[in-house]
Parts: structure tokens; C-alpha cells; sequence
């Protein structure tokens, strides 16, 4: 056979370059190969390094970072403080700018918790991302927060409850330089022992959504939810006192604030809408502003405290608040028979065409006294249906049963709920206390005595009447054109006006899905 010198050199050329290449390759895998016996897949992380300390962001800056001077401080502060006489609160209103802007107005709050210290046992911290865009309410996923006081747990447990809702999140960034929260920590740590906190902070939400989600936590006995918000902003000394007023007036009513009263605006929407849930009261600690304490006056910064209570004189009551005071009570403890009862009445009337009819062995007998509802169903925000009675005649549960199929299939503004419509429609139902008539002497004198976000009110002239729940109050602010929208209602001309009308007010609980 003959030597073939071509193709031997190109064999030769072939197996050269592949040894080199396999040389650099086992020179890289013994460089490069692990002498440790454990795999990643084996990998865990200690607690240290999953949930590491949330260090303080703000020491030095907002607060003293020596632990000396905040100690001496905080006592400083909190001794100014006269001693009053009062109950224990739900829930706190406290300002977050810098201690010696703001410290002794929050001093006032927590000097009402100092005498409960081995009371309350979790913490809800609610403040606003003042870096960080939230969406929603953020928590934090460490396991614990540090101040120059020292260190304070998370209840972890409850975060990841919260977790579980669309609303809530952990978002461990949105905490990591914020200092809405960081600066209540050590006044907790000076007024309560052996507590643990579950800080939240939030963006762009709606506090009827946080308030729901919040709501079954906060029955515990040993909670204690501070909102963190401080008032109005760079404002002249007397404009933002005045301003101030009006926001505390209407915190002391309940009323909505708008953003523009409040940094935390969405957190005090947040305690008022509990605090009709627990029966609360507001109680105004202190209020002040930046020109009263450490800044010049054309440009202030508003600071107020408020404690929310419950009121222990209920003898002292209307007859219409005593009743929405009950109405309150009833719907907490039977909220879940509520929510069912209007649940499977909506599904059986839209997707089976069935009337549901709830039956006593199902629910508590209390759910078969007397009572009048409205159900309002709304798709999108947009209202999609509203029925309701206005006495006590029926059985609440079948009062229930009832308005709901009708505001679902016989709401005469709307087409009947549809099978497709029917994952997109949420419900609001509305429990009315009775009605009380309206002394007045003249149309203006009427307007005086009506309370918006408060009152409900019904008109009646002859046979035509007209009612508007509460709640309208969010879409017609204006007393006037509430009452003339509410006329038209009734059938009668907007400028119409006669000594034969009469008028009543009442009041509603709602529960919302």
C-alpha cells in the first residue's frame, strides 16, 4: 500500500489541534473543578441571611443617634406630658418628621399607651413610601428592626398573612431608607414592653381595601395600629393652622381627607374607616406645627396626635348613634354570615335563576331579627345595581336575600346581571338605623342640621319620597346639591320647596366584600 503524504498531513493537522484543545480544557476543568463535597442543590441560607436586621436609616438625622441623648429625650418628651385620665386605644395618629419638629406632639399619643405597656402585643406601623413607588402596602422581610435603643422583632407570622392578599406585599426596599416608621420605633420601645411590630408602608392604594385586609387582625385585644402622617405642607403659619382645623374637624367626623391635608392622607382614611368598624372615637391629643417648634413661620409643616377609643359612656348617646353604635357590633361578629348570605344569593340568582332563601339552621338565630339593608353592586367602580328597605320589617338574613337578587335582576336603570358579568361584580351592603325627623324652620336652617359623610337622609312630600344613603356624600359633597339631586330623586323639581316636606336622617354601617 503506498504511503500517502497528503492525507497523513492532514490527519496529523486534525489530531494536533484537537489535543491542544483538549489540553487547555482539562487544564481548565482541574483549575476550576470543586474540591468541596456539597452541591448547591444542597444550598440553605441561615435566618441571619434570609431575614437580615433592618439597621436604622435615619439615626443622626431625624432622631439622635446616641443612645444617651434619645433616651434622655424621649423621657424629656414624654414627661412634659400631664397625666389624663383615659381609656385604651385602637389606634394612634402620630407625625414622623424630625424629633425636634414634631416629637412632642407624637409624646402626646404615646404617653396614652404608656399606662397598657403590657398590653399590646403587635404593632401595625402604617406610614406612606416617601422613596420608594409602592403600589399597594409593602412589608418588610426582615426579622427584626434596630434603633440606638436596640433591637425590636417583626411578627413574621402575621406579615406573610397579609402577603397572601392582592393588596399587601414584601418589598423590603421600600423599608430599607424610610423614616415614616423608623421614627416611632423608639418611643414604642420606651412606653411598651416585649412587643413585636409589623411595619407597612404604602403607596398608591385604597384605604377601604387596606382596612378590610387589616380589619380581622386588629380584633385581637393586644394590637395596636399607629398611623404614621404628618399634616399640611409649606404653608404660611396661619393658613396652615387654619388648615389644620378643618382636617381635624374632619377626622373628629369621619369625613375622607384629600391628599393634599395630610402626608398619610390614605393611612388616617385607613383608621377612620376602622374605627366605624370598632365603634371608635377620635380624640384630638395635640396639634402644632413647625413654626411652634423649631422652624421659622412662613413655611410650616402641620403635626397632630390623635387616639382612637371606645366610647364608654354610650348612655350618653342619640338614639340614632346608640343604634349605629349596635349596628357596628352586629356586623362585626356576623360579618362572615353577611358576606355568604349575599354571595350565594347573587350566584343562584344569576347563574341558576334561583331564589335563595336562607334557612335558620344555617346561621345564628341573631340573623333572623329584624332589619333593614341596602345592597349596592357595583362592576368596575361603577355603580350596577342598588336595593333596599327602609323599615325593619323582614328578618335581616331574608332582607339580605332579597335585595340582593333584586339589585342583581331588577334594578330598573340597569339590564339584569349577566352569568358573564358575574366574577367582575363586588357588593356593598348598607344596614340603616332607624330614622329620626328634622326640626328646622327654613330651607337654610335645614342645611345646618344635616352632617355630610354622616347623615342619611329621606324626603317625603305627599306620596313622592326620595332617599340617599351616606355614602352618596362621596359623589355630591355640596349640602345643596346633595339636597337637590336627592329632590330630583323624589320626583319633584330641584328648586321646588314647601312647609309640607318633611325630612329625616339616619345612619348606616356598611360591610363591604
Amino acid at each position: 500500500m503506498e504511503f500517502d503524504k497528503k492525507k497523513f498531513s492532514t490527519w496529523f493537522m486534525i489530531i494536533t489541534i484537537i489535543l491542544i484543545i483538549g489540553g487547555f480544557n482539562v487544564g481548565y476543568f482541574f483549575k476550576h473543578i470543586s474540591s468541596n463535597k456539597e452541591s448547591i442543590v444542597n444550598y440553605s441560607l441561615e435566618d441571619d441571611d434570609i431575614n437580615p436586621i433592618r439597621e436604622a436609616a435615619v439615626a443622626g438625622v431625624f432622631y439622635p443617634a446616641d443612645t444617651y441623648q434619645l433616651n434622655s429625650d424621649i423621657n424629656g418628651y414624654i414627661e412634659h406630658i400631664s397625666n389624663e385620665n383615659s381609656g385604651k386605644p385602637k389606634i394612634l395618629i402620630v407625625p414622623h418628621a424630625g424629633y425636634k419638629y414634631s416629637a412632642q406632639v407624637a409624646a402626646s399619643a404615646f404617653k396614652k399607651i404608656q399606662p397598657f405597656k403590657n398590653k399590646f402585643k403587635k404593632i401595625f406601623l402604617l406610614g406612606p413610601s416617601h422613596r420608594v413607588r409602592v403600589n399597594g402596602v409593602a412589608l418588610a422581610m426582615e426579622k427584626s428592626f434596630r434603633t440606638p435603643l436596640g433591637i425590636v422583632k417583626t411578627d413574621l407570622s402575621i406579615a406573610n398573612q397579609l402577603d397572601q392578599t392582592s393588596t399587601f406585599y414584601f418589598n423590603s426596599n421600600a423599608h430599607r431608607k424610610e423614616h415614616s416608621l423608623e421614627v416611632i420605633i423608639p418611643f414604642l420601645q420606651k412606653t411598651l414592653d416585649n412587643f413585636q411590630i409589623i411595619p407597612m408602608v404604602y403607596g398608591s392604594v385604597n384605604p377601604e381595601d387596606v382596612a378590610r385586609i387589616l380589619q380581622p387582625h386588629l380584633e385581637r385585644e393586644d394590637s395596636l395600629l399607629i398611623i404614621s402622617a404628618d399634616l399640611s405642607h409649606y404653608l404660611d403659619y396661619t393658613t396652615a393652622q387654619q388648615e389644620d382645623k378643618k382636617t381635624a374637624e374632619k377626622i373628629k367626623k369621619g369625613e375622607p381627607l384629600l391628599e393634599h391635608q395630610s402626608c398619610g392622607a390614605t393611612g388616617i382614611n385607613t383608621a377612620m374607616i376602622l374605627a366605624k368598624d370598632f365603634a371608635l372615637v377620635p380624640h384630638l391629643l395635640d396639634m402644632a406645627n413647625s413654626g411652634d417648634t423649631a422652624g421659622d413661620k412662613d413655611r410650616v409643616v402641620g403635626y397632630g396626635a390623635w387616639a382612637f377609643e371606645e366610647d364608654k359612656q354610650p348612655e350618653t348617646l342619640d338614639s340614632i348613634e346608640l343604634e349605629e353604635k349596635n349596628l357596628h357590633n352586629f356586623t362585626r361578629h356576623n360579618k362572615d354570615a353577611i358576606l355568604k348570605i349575599v354571595k350565594t344569593a347573587l350566584y343562584e340568582a344569576v347563574m341558576n335563576n334561583n331564589t335563595y332563601s336562607p334557612k335558620r339552621e344555617d346561621f345564628d338565630n341573631v340573623m333572623f331579627n329584624k332589619g333593614a339593608t341596602f345592597v349596592t353592586l357595583e362592576k368596575n367602580n361603577k355603580l350596577r345595581g342598588c336595593i333596599g328597605s327602609i323599615l325593619p320589617v323582614n328578618a335581616v338574613a331574608d332582607d339580605l336575600a332579597k335585595n340582593t337578587i333584586l339589585a342583581a335582576l331588577n334594578d330598573s336603570r340597569f339590564k339584569p346581571v349577566s352569568k358573564k358579568e358575574l366574577p367582575k361584580i363586588t357588593y356593598k351592603i348598607s344596614f340603616l338605623t332607624s330614622f329620626v325627623p328634622i326640626k328646622f324652620s327654613s330651607y337654610d336652617d335645614l342645611l345646618t342640621k344635616i352632617e355630610p359623610y354622616i347623615d342619611g337622609i329621606l324626603i317625603k312630600d305627599g306620596k313622592r319620597q326620595g332617599i340617599y344613603l351616606p355614602s352618596v356624600w362621596e359623589l355630591i359633597s355640596d349640602k345643596h346639591e346633595f339636597m337637590n339631586q336627592l329632590k330630583i330623586k323624589a320626583g319633584l323639581s330641584p328648586s321646588y320647596w314647601s312647609d309640607k316636606i318633611e325630612v329625616y336622617k339616619f345612619r348606616t354601617v356598611e360591610v363591604s366584600q
